[in-house]
């Protein structure tokens, strides 16, 4: 089995030749100083954070290293997770099994420097292993298997702090009998009426997802309103829902794609999604079957979509399509499209691998720990002329 997954890949990166002669020089970045690679967030159209093992590094779009900051952490917690907060603001987050989860901010200085602002904050009242930590405006969101909760950020002149509320996703929020399990988090920003709101989609595993509509007051998002995207009709009782992004959204209706799993193994599909507060439309997007199981929520940028998909090997697949997924306003403009990879990168075997857009229609991806590579969509760029 372990040969034929290296044939199988072998096979695909020779497929691959086409896009990867289009590739930079890749970057080499000092193992022993930084560590592993671990993620990444977009920070602006120009510059990047990666977190490693030891530091994360703020780099430009040609990936020169502009700076670095440490990571002060704990020698039992790992710190997995890297997300944007503000215009000015990330966070790392750091957990440990059975532990509460830590959050440690950074500030920009300026353009390509930032510090640690303030000191580490634990969030309240979770001892339990944390699938993931996100968070936007001053809202932060614990994902767990059976809720999401809901916590406040509190800036200081010179410090921070993470508040409760009252706002649990959990069973009985959503008026369900039986325990959920829940897999991931999307949420994208609408305005109506001069409001701003946020649509939050809760994946679950076996049922679809549920949406939240939440308005934004004084940056912090309150939930009013929240409804079931039910999926089972649509298919066979054995599939599994991994992960979702949200294309376009109003109050009332939603352009989604979900990543599948058929019996936890094989990546099925990902489907479009067009949901109201009463009816959900479904249709095929793009199709895949085998051992190489989606990795992560697909990523987007503008009319581009990249799925990561790895095998039992860690090594990893990113495949970009060129989708085309109408303004969410009703059902009868989501076309049943089929489309297939106009970009295809692959990667040796990585703990974590890195890929993500950047502007000029290129791919940044870790080609192993501690090297990055920037790729030119060739294919793309000669499917648009």
């Amino acid at each position: 089995m372990i040969l034929l997954y290296i044939l199988s890949f072998i096979v695909i990166l020779s497929k691959a030749q086409e896009s990867l002669a289009f590739c930079d020089e890749y970057i080499e970045f000092d193992l022993d100083y930084f560590g592993k690679f671990i993620s990444n967030a977009k920070l602006s159209n120009s510059t990047d954070a990666i977190l490693a093992e030891k530091r994360v590094l703020i780099i430009d779009q040609e990936l020169n290293l502009l700076s670095s900051v440490s990571i002060p952490k704990t020698q039992t917690h790992d710190c997995l997770w890297i997300f944007k907060q503000s215009s000015d603001v990330f966070f790392v987050g750091c957990q440990k099994n059975g532990e509460a989860p830590y959050l440690i901010a950074y500030k920009s200085i300026n353009e390509t420097h930032y510090s640690q602002f303030g000191n580490i904050v634990y969030f309240p009242n979770i001892n339990e292993t944390v699938i993931r930590v996100i968070g936007v405006q001053n809202t932060l969101f614990t994902i767990q298997s059976k809720k999401v909760t809901l916590f406040t950020l509190v800036w200081s002149a010179s410090d921070w702090s993470i508040k409760t509320t009252q706002n649990v996703f959990d069973k009985n929020y959503f008026a369900r009998t039986a325990e959920i399990n829940i897999t991931d988090l999307a949420f994208e920003p609408y305005s109506q009426d001069n409001l701003q709101y946020y649509k939050l989609i809760v994946v679950e595993f076996k049922l679809g997802a549920f949406w939240v509509d939440t308005l934004v007051k004084n940056n912090i998002l309150s939930p009013f309103r929240t409804g079931l995207i039910y999926m089972p009709n649509e298919f066979s009782s054995n599939v599994q829902y991994n992960s979702a992004v949200i294309h376009s959204t109003t109050q009332n209706a939603s352009y989604i794609s979900f990543t599948l799993f058929d019996n936890g193994y094989a990546d099925v599909s990902i489907k479009a999604v067009y949901v109201t507060t009463s009816t959900t439309t479904i249709t095929n997007n793009y199709n895949y079957k085998g051992p190489w199981a989606s990795w992560g929520p697909p990523i987007k940028f503008g009319n581009l979509q990249g799925i990561l998909r790895r095998n039992t090997l860690k090594q990893s697949i990113f495949n970009v399509y060129n989708i085309v997924i109408p303004v969410a306003q009703n059902e009868n403009t989501l076309t049943v499209t089929s489309y297939d990879p106009v970009d295809t990168f692959t990667s040796p075997p990585q703990d974590y691998p890195i890929y993500y857009f950047n502007p000029g229609y290129r791919v940044v991806h870790s080609i192993e720990n501690n090297k990055l590579q920037s790729c030119d969509l060739y294919n793309y760029k000669i499917q648009m002329e």
